[in-house]
């Protein structure tokens, strides 16, 4: 009896009774730490949801508001294109009632429009560069302002070098050269101008046109003369065909 008393109270060896006295407490705390770490991904993990369905509800509400916006100014403009298109028809109308239906064009108007040829007593201008100064070479801006000063003497039609001007006439420069409808030109330069010839001399003379050729005569050298015609035959400009508009 004493033997299988001395056996129970102690252990076969005595290392090994230590060795796991030690490791209980050990494993009691690892148990807890793997608890708490549950615990905290858990947390974590529910409030990233709880999150992530806010966020979601939030772009749902402004997607929804968005279209709502939307829907609202399509609406709106449906009804400033409605209206729109009731203050064109008055105007048409009221068009009609005082004006016709159909507009003839007046041989001023063909005139001042370039679409077609014309005839006439006028001037005509020769201007020439001076070679002999860089500063002296005429340019599209000189061009320009003297084609300006010809129609506010009161020309009545106008040509460059042979090229009719008309609304929609460019006048640019091309590297050395002067461009008029993109046709190029050289010195000297023609400009020819139809209306009465002593009242239109008079008027660009006095002028700003006249005032800007004797600024480049004077400081660059740039000589111009002006000649009145009895009768002066200026083309129409050829880029004013018209397919799609048409005269109502």
């Amino acid at each position: 009896m004493e033997l299988l008393t001395a056996i129970q109270r102690d252990t076969i060896e005595p290392e090994y009774g230590t060795h796991y006295a030690d490791e209980t407490p050990k494993k009691a705390r690892t148990r807890w730490l793997v608890l708490a770490i549950g615990f905290l991904a858990g947390l974590m993990f529910a409030t990233s949801s709880m999150g992530g369905a806010f966020r979601n509800d939030s772009v749902a509400s402004e997607r929804a508001d968005l279209i709502a916006q939307a829907e609202q100014a399509e609406e709106r403009n449906e009804q400033l294109r409605a209206e729109a298109d009731g203050l064109a028809a008055e105007v048409e109308a009221l068009q009609a009632n005082q004006l016709g239906r159909q507009i003839v064009l007046d041989d001023s108007a063909v005139s001042w429009s370039g679409i077609a040829a014309v005839s006439g007593p006028g001037i005509v201008l020769t201007i020439t560069d001076n070679p002999r100064d860089d500063s002296g070479i005429v340019v599209d801006q000189d061009i320009r302002h003297i084609v300006n000063g010809l129609w506010l003497a009161g020309a009545e039609a106008i040509s460059v070098n042979g090229h009719r001007l008309s609304a929609r006439t460019a006048i640019r420069q091309a590297g050395s050269a002067i461009t008029v409808n993109y046709r190029s030109l050289t010195s000297p330069y023609h400009i020819e101008a139809i209306g009465d010839p002593e009242s239109l001399s008079r008027s660009f003379s006095s002028g700003p046109g006249a005032a800007w050729l004797n600024y480049l005569k004077r400081n660059h050298g740039v000589s111009w003369t002006m000649d009145s015609r009895r009768e002066l035959n200026l083309g129409a400009d050829p880029g004013l065909d018209v397919d799609n508009a048409s005269v109502r």
